[in-house]
């Protein structure tokens, strides 16, 4: 007796190890492609300016246009041109004027995957089939009444297919998908060196002033000349005193009159 309940349990075991495995829902060998088709692009340009005020450590503050203080921390392999030199990020000089352009790509992509099964017919229901792959194990597959398997080269629905057909599939998968990319390139200008003032020569010292000559000292003016007093006049008498003659006065009339008359002489 407990021979047979052994034997039949090892019997029922055995049944249900051999339906799951002719049934089971396993990995199956397949090949798959996936094919991507851009259905619509769209770029955006940003521009962005600012003079590098800290650089240090791979971080770096830039004073924007309108201001504006802003942290950049760039990867180690970011690389500027400056004044036609690349320069790494991490390098550069405060004061240098950052000018990034970054040009952002949208693009809308409708990603076909194809997944190709092969196998043998194993059982068939309705729109339910049941296929033994290639790797012996099988799979259970549902499909819309109007999917088409190949059998030989030739497509057939699910209704016509048999036990023992050899058949292949593709399972289509169709996904949306949006892909962004934004590819930045950075310029740079660096400042420009301030104009060495020359230092303006000392003033030379002022010539002192040579000392004029001592002027001579003026001699003493002299002691003025005592002014005698003028005589005072003495007043005149009313009348002269009766001191001279007309004798004279007529010895000289004489005297005229006598060479006169020789100078007529003479003329005769």
């Amino acid at each position: 007796m407990l021979n047979t309940t052994i034997r039949r349990t090892l019997i029922g075991l055995c049944t249900i190890l051999t339906v799951l495995a002719l049934v089971g829902v396993t990995a199956v060998a397949q090949t798959s492609s996936t094919t991507k088709q851009v259905t619509g692009t769209q770029s955006v340009t940003s521009k962005i300016n600012g003079t590098v005020v800290f650089n240090e450590g791979g971080t770096i503050v830039a004073r924007m246009a309108n201001g504006e203080l802003k942290t950049f921390h760039p990867p180690a392999d970011l690389m500027v041109n400056v004044d036609g030199q690349d320069i790494p990020a991490r390098e550069l000089k405060v004061g240098t004027i950052v000018n990034g352009t970054t040009v952002t790509t949208t693009k809308s992509v409708l990603e076909r995957t194809v997944t190709v099964n092969s196998g043998t017919v194993w059982f068939v229901n309705g729109n339910s089939v049941i296929v033994t792959m290639s790797d012996g194990n099988n799979k259970m597959f549902k499909v819309n009444k109007d999917y088409k398997f190949m059998v030989d080269g030739q497509p057939t629905d699910v209704f016509s297919l048999r036990k023992g057909m050899r058949v292949s599939g593709e399972k289509i998968v169709e996904e949306p998908l949006t892909e962004i990319a934004a590819n930045t390139t950075f310029t740079g200008t660096l400042p420009k060196p301030k104009p060495v003032v020359a230092a303006a020569p000392a003033p030379a010292p002022a010539p002192r002033p040579t000392p004029a000559p001592a002027k001579p000292a003026a001699a003493p003016a002299p002691a003025p000349t005592p002014v005698e007093p003028a005589p005072v006049p003495e007043p005149t008498p009313a009348r002269l005193p009766k001191t001279g003659s007309p004798l004279p006065l007529a010895g000289l009339l004489g005297m005229l009159f006598t060479a006169a008359g020789l100078g007529l002489r003479k003329l005769r």
